[in-house]
């Protein structure tokens, strides 16, 4: 395979022909997680999906410039508008999980057939507004995610199969535009470069992988070198920093894609460049001691760090810890011993936009007679 390396300058997709097949790699390891089960799981009955999700209309819910004072209201509304959303993923993923869990086939069927749902009624494919948009692009992570996680398993429909890896392609081709124009250098608070770009670059390169679209793959791999080569010295992100007393959360948020994305752009032959390597390092270095220390980006960003939703079960510490998925990514990509107080207690991260049980997808592999 030709490794590709990640200059600097790479911010747009890498040569493809769109539309193109072959194959390509999913970022874990399918028959390793399965081999790793204590014992095998059962296959639970099917879960059907909601109604497909066709349209979408929802508002934005922060009030300030910065982006970082939600309205209550507002963000129940946009929670409320997009619960479908989440049920669909639940569905599919109850099934991959199973099958990872080295359930029968049959588990796996059940994830395809609650994807295929969707697919057939062109779900996520119509109208679907700024703020609806964002959670199209993460609702087609987790599928994506989840398809990858089971096209392999024996006895799987074709025309299902080829009908939902259609599908995926289909809504990544509906993602892309918003996240195409680059903004100049400077420009803040903007979509383009910001977590949101991230995230779209995960959905549409995860989408890539599953349609062997290596197009699509190459495009959401160019948003990881976007993203990676606005690291500053410090270790931040500027775009999130200006998020004020949510640069913390946002940090955390971006990590979530950041991470998987990079497993995928390396499976398929992609290498991070010396310097963004160095700058991954910075990134995860202060990220992990501002969960232990949220005054570390407090003094960056220039106000005490906040959540979304402050929760009261949560202390200052936990609040962030519980947000560390990312960083099991990166632990599942290369174990850092260090990271480890931090992580184990928490396990298992779930999070649906990155295909459920992040742990046992992303994390490190371990013996059943550790677990």
């Amino acid at each position: 395979m030709n490794r590709r390396t990640l200059l600097a300058a790479t911010l747009l997709p890498l040569p493809g022909i769109a539309g193109a097949t072959t194959r390509l790699a999913a970022p874990f390891d399918v028959a390793a997680i399965r081999a790793a089960a204590a014992r095998p799981a059962r296959t639970r009955a099917c879960t059907a999906p909601p109604a497909p999700v066709t349209t979408l209309q929802s508002e934005p819910f922060y009030t300030d410039a910065r982006f970082s004072v939600p309205d209550p209201a507002r963000l129940a509304a946009d929670t409320a508008a997009t619960r479908p959303l989440r049920l669909f993923l639940d569905a599919a993923q109850r099934g991959a999980e199973d099958w990872l869990r080295a359930a029968p086939p049959d588990a796996a069927a059940c994830g395809l057939d609650a994807l295929d749902a969707w697919a057939q009624a062109g779900a996520l494919l119509g109208a679907f507004n700024r703020q609806a948009g964002y959670h199209r692009k993460w609702t087609l992570a987790g599928a994506a995610s989840a398809f990858l996680a089971i096209r392999d398993a024996p006895g799987l429909d074709p025309a299902a199969t080829a009908r939902v890896a259609a599908w995926l392609a289909a809504v990544a081709r509906r993602v892309q535009p918003d996240y195409d124009r680059i903004p100049p250098a400077g420009a803040m608070a903007h979509s383009s470069l910001n977590n949101h770009a991230t995230w779209a670059g995960f959905a549409v390169a995860a989408a890539g992988a599953a349609a062997g679209d290596r197009a699509l793959l190459d495009w959401g791999v160019a948003r990881l070198a976007l993203t990676l080569d606005q690291i500053d010295a410090a270790g931040a992100l500027p775009q999130e920093r200006a998020r004020g007393r949510m640069a913390l959360h946002y940090h955390l948020f971006a990590l979530q894609a950041l991470a998987p994305l990079l497993r995928l752009a390396e499976a398929n032959g992609h290498v991070l460049s010396r310097q963004q390597d160095a700058a991954l390092a910075r990134l995860v270095a202060l990220v992990a001691a501002s969960i232990a220390d949220p005054g570390r980006m407090g003094a960056l960003a220039g106000v005490p760090q906040g959540h979304l939703t402050e929760d009261p079960r949560f202390d200052e510490t936990t609040r962030y810890a519980r947000d560390a998925h990312g960083l099991e990514v990166l632990q599942g990509r290369r174990a850092d011993p260090a990271l480890e107080p931090l992580l184990a207690p928490r396990r298992p991260f779930r999070q649906s936009w990155m295909g459920g049980d992040v742990t046992l997808l992303w994390g490190p592999r371990q013996p059943p007679s550790a677990r």
